[in-house]
């Protein structure tokens, strides 16, 4: 009898629908399987806007998603490391990790962004992994520029990142980001929002067509420094020469200095100035009629005499 009812658990418990081997719930979408803790309302509002996430993504990227995408959501550092693929490590301060080889997005959740931005993050690595291929090795600051651009990862944080980087002259090589991001997290979110700007220069400056067309050029295979020249008809050395001098218009001294804030901060400090002197000058006016009485004073007792 005890065989019987420890057969009939077991059934039923590999029979529960919706949960793999791994004790995760699935959710299917239509391009995606989101698997989570079982009554996951992150992973419930993330199958939500998944589909049509990654329809804006593809139309804005002119890249096709080519296979459904397995999604991990996790809650905790532990679980995120375990989550990879065989072999694989993740930093520490990772929010979400895309393998277009393994069609996989892991995220991790609870981190203090937006996860719906996080995923739009790793389906713009999906879809340019599966648009070059494994074969093809794109420049880290091309992918991570462009996904923080589509996920709408801007910020003014960032802004300020990129103005102290250029200030204090810690702007990093734009070829030492092409083969990885440092691992130290700050220098890494210097990396990220140098790769962003990169990106809107090379569509605001030189043209989002030209960029587009670039792209193309690019993924069917062409050499990097040739599919610069077909789509804007310049060296790599000539764009990184436009880079360095946009860097040092868009945010050197003089626009930090001509901002509105620094209009603003300059101008307090003028009316502090000013405030301080006039309550100076009082106070020296006050004094001076105290002397004055003072002297007229002494002199009527033949002491002094105040000129």
């Amino acid at each position: 009898m005890i065989r019987v009812i420890i057969f009939i658990f077991f059934s039923a418990a590999l029979c529960v629908p919706g949960v793999n081997a791994a004790g995760l719930a699935k959710i299917e979408t239509r391009s995606c399987t989101i698997e989570s803790t079982e009554g996951d309302r992150t992973a419930r509002y993330l199958a939500e806007h998944a589909d049509a996430l990654i329809e804006d993504v593809t139309a804005r990227l002119g890249f096709d998603l080519k296979e459904r995408v397995r999604v991990i959501v996790v809650s905790n550092l532990r679980s995120f490391q375990a989550a990879q693929p065989a072999g694989a490590t993740v930093p520490e301060w990772a929010a979400g990790v895309a393998w277009p080889g393994h069609n996989l997005i892991v995220l991790r959740k609870n981190t203090g962004g937006d996860i719906l931005q996080t995923f739009g993050h790793e389906v713009c690595h999906i879809l340019l992994g599966h648009a070059f291929g494994p074969d093809h090795r794109v420049p880290r600051w091309l992918e991570e520029g462009l996904a923080v651009m589509i996920a709408g990862q801007w910020s003014l944080q960032r802004m300020s990142t990129m103005s102290m980087a250029v200030l204090t002259g810690r702007v990093l090589p734009m070829d030492a980001l092409a083969l990885g991001f440092p691992a130290d997290a700050g220098r890494a979110e210097v990396a990220y929002c140098q790769s962003f700007y990169f990106i809107a220069f090379l569509k605001n400056r030189l043209g989002e067509e030209d960029f587009h067309a670039f792209l193309k050029e690019y993924s069917t295979g062409r050499d990097f420094e040739q599919a610069l020249w077909e789509a804007y008809y310049l060296r790599w050395d000539e764009i990184e020469r436009m880079w360095r001098d946009f860097l040092k218009v868009r945010f050197g001294w003089l626009p930090v200095l001509s901002s509105t804030g620094a209009l603003w901060f300059f101008a307090s400090l003028v009316f502090v100035w000013a405030y301080i002197r006039k309550k100076r000058a009082a106070r020296d006016k006050m004094r001076l009629w105290e002397l004055e009485e003072t002297g007229l004073s002494e002199n009527t007792d033949g002491h002094t005499t105040l000129h």
